[in-house]
């Protein structure tokens, strides 16, 4: 059988032929010896075409983003600085940081240590590190220590930040990354902080997600913009992605192939951008320098590399364990299912594309910090009201024990679709319409080889959004015919959800003059 298949795709189709997704691992010994075969074959074949000669994740592990240490320095000398979440990776690598950088005293807040009998402070490494156990959803000891330590600069690190472990406690999630964030900005402004930063996601730059993790950290982003713009505090954020330093997926694998046991990923063709923890640290640092009143500014990484294939990740680390070990494919699980929606990036500026920022955003206030590395921007504008009446709704559901965490999560889903309408309602009628364009990939849904299903969400978000608002002259400034309009209408008319707004958009067409179907060179007239 083995022999027939000439192709990793062939390869990978009898994987999942032997073991389907959703299937437990493997135990059976003639299907465990017919997998290390395949994988075997697999690794060949990723060899031949010039993979898994390193690390794949080389590039990311080895990238360095610029310190703009003598500023950095100068704002945090004899300053007291709080890091909730301090004792995690990222958290405790900033608290040696700061340490270096001079900050006069460092106060981790953290939950990892919030079951000790002995609820006092603790020493940390150096003699200005000092370590609280609380948890940032209670608010009268979070209180307490604000009270007791009077914090000039916070950095808000703690989250619950494992997708997948997200969709298991649903209810812990929410009310630790959205109402604990809560307390942190109240008791900012109540404190009169200098500075706060915020640790989001690139999950958040989606336009809509159903995905719990995604979701609390772009409603979080929602909560300190509108904090920025009403409040004293000067507030910043960074966006993380895929951290490798403590990375679920690689300690996944690891674990596997240190047990000599089957090796499982989500699925082939699954891919990850990542990054360092020392680009995390100095994320954070520079994003003191950046922030500005009365608006939120983020940073990213600039130049994330190609990403990276998980499957190649398993096969590396399966090679250079020199264990024959097989790989099977488990399925998506939930928190990691939502495809990438084409929509979400600038096309026009392709040079540009970064995964951690949406296209939304690259029209706002996009700029390149001036050591090259970095992408500035700040969060767009959005109904501070829409958000503060959702939250209202959402917060009695979590302290009701009668609910569900599944009504929870869909609840959650709603805030997040209610304020994500109010950011396109806002947004220029010509970028709507170019996120139409880009997320529906017409020439290849006509060729039957792009199906829309998947994109549902975003495209209906889009599509009533525009309805009521496009017209001749974004059609023009899009330079979208009306032939090509009729043919983005028709792929839309195949959901029944937006029918209206179909037919609302298709009067637009009604408006037009008329237009000479070719201008004599073979190229089709746009508007005469």
């Amino acid at each position: 059988m083995q022999a027939t298949l000439n192709t990793s795709g062939e390869i990978i189709a009898r994987i999942q032929q032997l073991v389907p997704p959703g299937s437990p691992e493997p135990q059976e010994p003639e299907l465990v010896e017919e997998l290390k075969g395949l994988t075997q074959a697999l690794i060949r074949e990723y060899q031949a075409s010039g993979r898994l000669q390193d690390d794949p994740f080389n590039e990311a592990w080895t990238r360095s983003l610029h310190l703009y240490e003598s500023d950095v320095r100068g704002l945090l000398q004899d300053k007291t600085v709080m890091v909730t979440g301090g004792e995690g990776y990222v958290g405790s690598r900033l608290i040696d940081k700061l340490t270096e950088l001079g900050a006069k005293r460092i106060v981790s807040v953290d939950n990892a240590r919030i079951h000790s009998l002995d609820s006092a402070p603790i020493p940390g490494k150096a003699a200005n590190i000092v370590l609280y156990a609380a948890d940032v959803r209670d608010l009268a000891a979070l209180k307490q220590i604000f009270e007791t330590e009077k914090p000039a600069i916070v950095f808000h690190l703690a989250a619950i930040r494992i997708p997948g472990l997200a969709e298991k406690i649903v209810l812990e999630t929410v009310t630790s990354n959205i109402f604990g964030s809560q307390n942190v900005i109240q008791l900012c402004e109540e404190y009169d902080i200098q500075q706060c930063v915020f640790s989001s996601t690139g999950k958040a730059s989606r336009y809509w997600t159903a995905e719990v993790y995604a979701a609390t950290k772009k409603v979080n982003e929602w909560l300190f913009a509108h904090a920025a713009q009403t409040g004293n505090v000067k507030y910043s954020m960074v966006r993380f992605t895929h951290m490798l330093n403590n990375s679920s997926m690689c300690e996944q694998i690891d674990s596997k192939v240190d047990a000599g046991r089957p090796v499982n990923i989500h699925a082939p063709e699954r891919y990850v951008v990542g990054q360092n923890v020392g680009e995390a640290v100095h994320l954070l640092l520079n994003s003191l320098l950046f922030a500005e009143p009365k608006r939120l500014r983020f940073i990213l990484v600039r130049n994330l590399g190609w990403p990276t294939e998980s499957l190649e990740v398993a096969l590396y680390k399966i090679l250079k364990s020199g264990k024959n070990l097989p790989i099977y494919f488990q399925g998506i699980p939930p928190g990691y299912e939502e495809p990438f929606f084409l929509g979400q990036v600038d096309w026009d500026h392709p040079t540009e594309i970064n995964t951690l920022i949406n296209a939304l955003e690259t029209e706002n206030a996009m700029a390149i910090s001036s050591s090259g590395d970095m992408i500035v921007s700040e969060t767009i504008p959005f109904s501070a009201y829409t958000l503060i009446e959702q939250l209202f709704q959402l917060k009695p559901l979590c302290a009701n024990p009668a609910i569900s965490e599944f009504e929870i999560k869909q609840r959650l889903s709603k805030v997040v679709c209610e304020v994500a309408k109010t950011t396109f309602f806002l947004a220029s009628p010509k970028r709507r319409l170019q996120i139409l364009k880009w997320g529906i990939n017409l020439k290849q849904h006509e060729r039957g080889e792009f199906c829309l299903e998947p994109y549902r969400p975003f495209i209906e978000l889009v599509a009533q959004s525009i309805a009521s608002s496009i017209d001749l002259n974004t059609l023009k400034e899009c330079e979208v015919s009306p032939q090509e309009f009729e043919r983005l209408l028709s792929a839309l008319e195949t959901f029944s959800s937006i029918q209206n707004d179909v037919v609302l958009m298709r009067s637009v067409i009604n408006q037009l003059p008329k237009v000479k179907q070719s201008d004599g060179t073979g190229k089709a007239a746009c508007f005469k």
